[in-house]
């Protein structure tokens, strides 16, 4: 069944009114009618089993029952230094399906610095907490420096910043992890000084050099299923 993201609160039978391009998608596209049902869902309440109804023009959608509860996850960051537009929908995209948390988007020194609209980021990682059945929207945050990110995560934070040329150090401590992917050229050399008095440890993910994007899914993964693959001084 088709799951829609709906940014209101849910009552029993209390109309919602989709958008434009949600009506469309409804019922152009994907041949829907009055009175079909879909899942919906606003990232606070879990999902919700609803009736589509049109009055006049306008399409709505009548919230019926909670049908599963809001998600509650672990905590995992992704901080994704700025690359060109269509390697970080992907890595945005991916790292939703992949369970984080938090997006941190990072204006490093060798950042593509091309211009990033925040709204249409924040529709894709909607799209796809849409398409893999999550009810829990990733909190994603405005590029700021290095520098800025690393001050705002708390010190329960485990920081890991993956690098290409050097090599895994440091263990893992028993606590949520932040990963931090540099930018095509990788991170600068202030930067990594940055990562070293900030304790931050290093991942070194293999013999060849990933693309950003790839050093994204592929740390997220490694995370994901830590506990089936001891890997990395996890």
């Amino acid at each position: 069944m088709i799951r829609l993201f709906l940014d209101s609160h849910f009552d029993k039978n209390q109309e919602i009114a989709l958008s434009a391009p949600q009506s469309h998608y409804l019922t152009h596209v994907m041949r829907l009618a009055e009175g079909d049902e879909v899942i919906c869902f606003n990232g606070e309440q879990g999902d919700w089993n609803g009736v589509l109804q049109k009055q006049k023009k306008d399409w709505y959608v009548l919230p019926q029952k909670q049908i599963l509860p809001q998600q509650t996850r672990s905590e995992c960051i992704l901080c994704m230094a700025l690359i060109k537009r269509d390697p970080l929908v992907l890595a945005l995209q991916k790292a939703t399906e992949l369970g984080v948390t938090q997006i941190h988007l990072i204006q490093a020194d060798r950042s593509n610095n091309e211009r990033i609209n925040m709204e249409r980021l924040r529709s894709i990682i909607v799209e796809a907490c849409e398409q893999c059945e999550r009810n829990d929207i990733p909190i994603l945050f405005a590029p700021e420096s290095l520098q800025k990110v690393i001050e705002k995560l708390s010190d329960k934070i485990q920081l890991v910043w993956l690098s290409e040329r050097g090599k895994t150090d440091g263990k893992m401590e028993k606590l949520p992890p932040a990963f931090f992917i540099g930018p095509e050229g990788g991170w600068s050399e202030k930067e990594q000084e940055l990562f070293q008095q900030s304790k931050a440890i290093s991942w070194h993910l293999g013999n060849t050099i990933l693309r950003a994007e790839t050093a994204a899914i592929a740390a997220l993964s490694l995370w994901q299923y830590r506990d089936e693959i001891k890997i990395l001084a996890i």
